[in-house]
């Protein structure tokens, strides 16, 4: 293995769920210009193990109004040694959303929550403060 990948191997890892392809292209645009690795999926069946077998750093997780993807994703997470240690960033666009999450962390988790638009300046300094720097 040479230094170069020796070197992205160790870097932090971010793993993004969110309905939005468009979104997923920004979050891999903006971690990945600040050295992390990133990957991203949308909310599909097999997510909870991609994520048992990637082992990231964080996981930024969408709630988006009316699917129950996102808050059955949480709640094993939660509940699931594997993972319960993971920080989460909980982003959403409906603020009772939020404080659903922010009332319950022993079943939600969320070691942070966003709300949606955010500022990209924001979400950036909420990773680096829960993970540190790539």
């Amino acid at each position: 293995m040479t230094d170069t990948e020796q070197s992205r191997m160790e870097r932090r890892h971010i793993f993004a769920v969110n309905g939005s392809p468009d979104l997923l292209d920004i979050f891999r645009m903006l971690f990945q210009s600040h050295d992390y690795n990133v990957t991203t999926t949308n909310f599909v069946p097999q997510t909870f193990e991609q994520i048992v077998a990637l082992r990231p750093s964080i996981l930024l997780i969408d709630l988006a109004y009316g699917e129950q993807a996102g808050w059955e994703l949480l709640e094993r997470l939660q509940g699931e040694a594997r993972t319960h240690k993971i920080p989460v960033v909980v982003l959403s666009t409906n603020k009772s959303s939020l404080e659903r999450v922010e009332a319950d962390p022993a079943r939600y988790g969320g070691d942070c929550l966003l709300a949606k638009p955010f500022d990209i300046d924001e979400l950036l300094a909420a990773v680096r403060s829960l993970i540190g720097p790539a």
